[in-house]
């Protein structure tokens, strides 16, 4: 083997990084087809994805060419080819195995990795990790060839002893650094949804973002001064000690619904919580069809709220917020440890007024701290993994313990030694990662009568297969909580009880429609006691249970509430209609970013988007509007801060004094209206089935103190997997000065939707048919091949 003459360090680079750049492309060729395997997107929609899942490969590759020119140089240097193509093949390896990492990481949980890593300890990491993604031979294939790739050019490139060129490794330098100056571009705008988006993105750029938000976003509590300006000046200055600290106001919005005890004593209460139980795949309506039959049959006989919320988008911070309706702290409220301040919650309070409280869980409540949180609410009997006892089999697929049919068993085993009243809750684990569990064949083969049941297209079959092990569990679940209601059925307590069931966030292994999904749960209210079963339109969230069940039990059953409360909740809203009169925070992660919902906008990430019937999310662009609710989120924020720093969120801790239910004379806060929003908007919208096709009724309104622009009423219907099946125009409008207008329009009865398609309608412009304000979108429509076919 000869050297080539002239040959230096910074020439080589160039030489050798075509080998880096294929096992790039490789390595997102291999992502993208695990990504899209067994998805619903369509074929156009797909290739978008594999195109801005390369562009934004190859943006990451050259901005990072600085570092590695940089770690490369030294080992460039050797003068050996052999071992410079050793010790280059090692380095670079660690950059492609790192991203093959990331991506194996997404194929498991379906979210990209952040800065959440930090905060899980090791022990929870390894639980985690230990239901991971298999590796079966897709998987390890995605994890090798890009290695393989990458070692076989750069052998060929040590063989070759290749002399490179100074010009392109210092073209491949400044295109480096100009990429530093300047945002990634993403061109992920083309893809329609967040699943297609997150897929498409370059999770090592997604993880490095997230790092960069999290290490800058330590919140230090403002100074008296700031928190008494925080919010809008017309609201109550915060307080300087305890910000959340309120006198307890929640209306008994319940009690109009049930019926006295038949034994004079208040009713008992059992909250079950459902892993990943998410509104797409449950109840009526649901997206993707329901796979809980047996809690849609519940829901008819119970109050069913279609647009109730998870506060979090994983478990961590169900229990204080579903228990304890408190703040989130910077980590999750257990994340603070024995820090955790004593406040009032259902358990704590209950107890301290006859109930008997127990806490059953099959895994290991030491995750999330979820065992701290239920020692300080002074739960009496907690039975978890370590405690399960003698006699019940543990899942042999999973890490995380005892599967659902176990923990059933293990509920009803006590049966016979409640003392009543008491206050329970049960949280199930089989629908988490790894999907499996003993007996699930059965399960398998229940999924396919599902499936013709739901009346799923055939085109649509392969999605679901692919994943079925996800969606035979689910229907597993839903059968151990059939199993659980007809046991206690039988039981003496049974006529006097309260059941709630919801989920503590939406599994995210299914691909999400949008963003919402992850938040957007059942909420069941379900009782012997219940006058007669209603279906609830309006939004409320985990955070107004507690407040809603307190007020229910001490204005209607004779018990006591706090004289004063730090809960963020105001109570559940059991208006039919669609509406949300809440102001609440959200948190997808520990680490990620609070994301505020207020009135009907929604804030994330700094953007502005409008909530919609049917709990979709709008872009919505409206200076006042987006400054209002950040002004909201900032309040909330800073009460935050101040609470961390306090180490407190009220004077009595967990002993507050308790009250009888009275109204209050005090006056409710002011808490600032937010502001019409300017331009053309849509204040409602509804489609219907007609004999001769489909009845759309929009009222546009503008939002302006002129004469709108000219536009036309525009509806476009399209299929579940986004393609275009027929667009109708109306006539030109031009709205006075906050004025607003109904518009009906016909579309045609669609032939090709398969059982359900969207409509979404909007004001559009004259010339070029783009929206030129606010509208609806993918308001669903049954069709009738679908009538019947969704519970």
């Amino acid at each position: 083997m000869t050297t080539q003459r002239g040959a230096s360090a910074w020439s080589r680079f160039s030489s050798a990084f075509p080998a880096l750049l294929l096992a790039q492309f490789v390595l997102v060729a291999g992502a993208v087809i695990n990504g899209v395997a067994g998805a619903t997107w369509d074929g156009n929609q797909k290739w978008t994805i594999a195109g801005v899942a390369a562009l934004q490969a190859l943006l990451v590759l050259l901005r990072a060419v600085p570092i590695l020119l940089l770690l490369s140089l030294p080992l460039l240097a050797l003068k050996r080819a052999r071992w410079r193509g050793v010790a280059v093949a090692l380095l670079w390896s660690l950059f492609i195995a790192l991203q093959a990492l990331l991506d194996q990481y997404y194929q498991v949980a379906h979210v990209p990795l952040g800065a959440d890593l930090f905060g899980y300890s090791v022990a929870e990491i390894r639980t985690t990790l230990a239901d991971g993604a298999p590796l079966n031979p897709r998987n390890l294939l995605a994890l090798l060839l890009p290695l393989l790739v990458l070692w076989a050019g750069l052998w060929w490139w040590a063989r070759r002893d290749a002399h490179g060129s100074t010009l392109w490794t210092t073209v491949l330098l400044l295109a480096g650094l100009l990429l530093w100056l300047a945002p990634l571009p993403a061109g992920a705008d083309a893809l329609k949804d967040d699943a297609a988006r997150e897929l498409a993105s370059n999770k090592l750029a997604w993880f490095s973002a997230d790092m960069r938000r999290w290490s800058g976003s330590d919140a230090q509590a403002p100074s008296t001064a700031a928190t008494a300006s925080a919010g809008n000046t017309s609201e109550p200055a915060l307080d300087p000690t305890y910000p959340f600290l309120r006198t307890e106001q929640t209306p008994d919005t319940l009690g109009p619904h049930f019926l006295a005890t038949s034994n004079g004593q208040p009713p008992n209460v059992v909250v079950i919580v459902v892993e990943g139980l998410g509104r797409s795949f449950s109840g009526p309506q649901a997206t993707l069809g329901s796979f809980t039959p047996f809690l849609d049959d519940l829901a008819t006989r119970s109050l069913y709220f279609d647009s109730f919320l998870a506060n979090q988008g994983r478990t961590f911070g169900v229990l204080p917020t579903l228990f304890g309706s408190a703040p989130f702290a910077e980590e999750g409220f257990t994340a603070l440890g024995e820090r955790m301040p004593a406040h009032p919650g259902l358990f704590n309070i209950l107890g301290k007024q006859g109930y008997h409280t127990a806490f059953y869980n099959g895994t290991d409540t030491a995750f999330d701290n979820e065992r701290g949180y239920l020692q300080l609410q002074q739960v009496q009997k907690i039975v978890d993994m370590p405690s399960f006892g003698a006699g019940y089999q543990r899942n042999p697929f999973s890490a995380w313990g005892y599967p659902d049919k176990e923990l059933v068993s293990r509920v009803l085993a006590d049966n016979g030694h409640l003392q009543t009243p008491f206050a329970m809750a049960i949280q199930t684990i089989s629908m988490h990662t790894s999907y499996q569990f003993p007996g699930q064949d059965a399960y398998r083969t229940r999924l396919e009568q599902r499936l013709g049941e739901l009346r799923i297209p055939e085109t649509q079959l392969a999605a679901y297969r692919a994943n079925a092990d996800i969606y035979s569990t689910i229907l597993y679940t839903d059968d151990q909580l059939r199993r659980y209601f007809e046991s206690v059925a039988n039981t003496p307590w049974y006529a006097n009880t309260i059941f709630l069931v919801t989920g503590d966030h939406r599994l995210p292994e299914i691909p999400m429609g949008e963003h919402m999904d992850r938040y957007h749960v059942p909420l069941i209210i379900f009782s012997p006691l219940l006058k007669q079963p209603e279906r609830i339109a309006a939004v409320s969230s985990q955070l107004d249970v507690t407040p809603s069940l307190m007020a229910l039990l001490s204005n209607t059953y004779g018990l006591q509430r706090p004289e004063r409360t730090p809960w963020l909740g105001s109570g559940l809203d059991m208006n039919e209609g669609f509406r949300n009169i809440h102001q609440l925070p959200l948190k997808q992660t520990k680490t990620s970013a609070p994301e505020y919902l207020a009135d009907r906008w929604w804030l994330r990430d700094g953007k502005l988007f409008a909530l919609q019937e049917g709990m979709h999310l709008a872009p919505a662009d409206d200076a006042a509007v987006h400054a209002w609710v950040t002004q909201r989120l900032q309040r909330y924020t800073q009460a935050n801060a101040v609470f961390m720093q306090q180490g407190a969120l009220m004077p009595d801790g967990g002993e507050p004094r308790l009250v009888a239910y009275q109204v209050s004379a005090q006056p409710a806060p002011v808490v600032a209206a937010a502001p019409a929003a300017q331009g053309l908007t849509m204040e409602s919208a509804q489609v219907t089935p007609a004999n001769d096709g489909v009845q759309l009724m929009a009222v546009f309104r503008n939002g302006d103190g002129k004469p709108s622009s000219v536009f036309v009423p525009l509806a476009v219907m399209a299929s579940e997997d986004g393609r275009e099946l027929q667009e109708v125009y109306g006539s030109a409008l031009q709205l006075p000065a906050n004025g607003r207008q109904q518009v009906q329009l016909r579309l045609r009865q669609p032939q090709d939707c398969n059982g359900r398609c969207y409509v979404s309608v909007f004001p559009s412009d004259p010339d070029t048919g783009k929206a030129i304000g606010q509208g609806r979108y993918r308001l669903p429509l049954d069709t009738p091949a679908a009538t019947g076919s969704q519970p």
